[in-house]
């Protein structure tokens, strides 16, 4: 077997030390071609090392740049990442063979996808309402629609849902090539321009959506601006059920999902999601906290063009993490300051 040297050594027990570590410093080594090794995989987890989900992107990455891999089994915690040639644009088919997130997945290979020369198609089965992942609807109304200011142009959506802990949900996913990236300032939201709630049933009676339309209608009746509320039955391999709230403003996005679960009643999911909405949307914060740790991979990126902005309810582990591993591999500084409401800034410098 081919030996690695490895140009970066990340350890990933580090903050959160989940599998963010591993999809951020897979992305980025795909990016920049530098060979990274990363140790003590999860280690800190009750099955530590890596998972379906973690290989699937270890692979999928890998696929994009021709990568030489050691370690890619499960279980393994300590995984060794050289990438051989630029992140080539092509039709990738990713089969997670679990309820693992298909998202997860799409947003390891999305960056540098959008960095190469032509646009790319990508199909991913597993998981697209799981828990610990975004939804499909988050990637398509928050992530995705905040990476267009940036000037990454991509679109996605599912044929089929895929639930814990069967999956076979399918995703497909069309990432345009981007000819320059742009910073990025979104610390004052402004006014809410829409709020969509999905109301999301697979293998269940038409009442059970029903019930949920209801409690988000009563919940949000006094923000002053109309719900739009879709329901939709959707095949799935098991039955599940899903409320994912999705909000634009004129200079913000959030997304908040309630998975069902047996015996857990779709009022009671419907309230999280409306719960969690309410608790951001009482932030005056620009981004969920979601979404901030996500836009540090693109934004550091694009510092060459100028330094970014956001701002965040509050300051998690996730978000820690990744402007740590973010630093790791490109020049750039990051500040977090706190706002006398209780949000935060992130604010990176090139």
């Amino acid at each position: 077997m081919e030996r690695i040297i490895a140009e970066i050594i990340i350890d990933g027990s580090y903050g959160e030390g989940g599998g963010q570590i591993i999809r951020t410093a897979l992305s980025l080594a795909a990016i920049t071609g530098k060979a990274v090794e990363i140790v003590n995989v999860r280690a800190g987890r009750a099955k530590p090392g890596l998972q379906p989900q973690h290989l699937m992107a270890v692979r999928a990455a890998a696929q994009l740049c021709d990568a030489v891999v050691t370690g890619d089994a499960a279980g393994s915690q300590r995984l060794s990442f050289a990438p051989q040639c630029p992140p080539r644009a092509d039709q990738y088919t990713f089969e997670i063979g679990t309820a693992g997130s298909t998202a997860l997945v799409l947003q390891t290979a999305l960056l540098p996808l959008a960095l190469a020369a032509a646009p790319s198609q990508l199909r991913v089965t597993g998981g697209t309402h799981v828990p610990h992942a975004p939804a499909i609807e988050y990637l398509a109304s928050v992530y995705l629609p905040a990476l267009k200011h940036i000037g990454v142009t991509a679109a996605c959506a599912y044929t089929r849902a895929g639930f814990f802990p069967r999956g076979g949900g399918e995703v497909h996913a069309e990432v345009a090539p981007c000819r320059k990236l742009r910073c990025l300032d979104l610390t004052e939201r402004g006014h809410l321009v829409s709020l969509k709630a999905t109301i999301l049933t697979a293998g269940l009676p038409d009442h059970v959506g029903e019930r949920g339309r209801e409690t988000v209608e009563r919940r949000l009746k006094g923000l002053g601006r109309r719900v739009e509320v879709e329901l939709q039955r959707r095949d799935a391999a098991n039955p599940g059920a899903a409320v994912i709230l999705t909000a634009a403003c004129e200079q913000g996005y959030a997304g908040f999902t309630a998975l069902g679960e047996r015996g857990k009643p779709m009022e009671l999911v419907a309230k999280e999601a409306c719960t969690d909405f309410q608790r951001w949307w009482k932030s005056g914060a620009a981004c969920d906290v979601h979404l901030g740790d996500q836009l540090v991979l693109p934004l550091a990126l694009a510092l060459a063009h100028g330094d970014s902005r956001w701002t965040v309810p509050t300051v998690t582990d996730h978000l820690r993490t990744v402007l740590w591993v973010a630093e790791r591999f490109l020049p750039m500084t990051s500040r977090l300051a706190p706002r006398d409401d209780g949000a935060c800034e992130v604010i990176l410098h090139g």
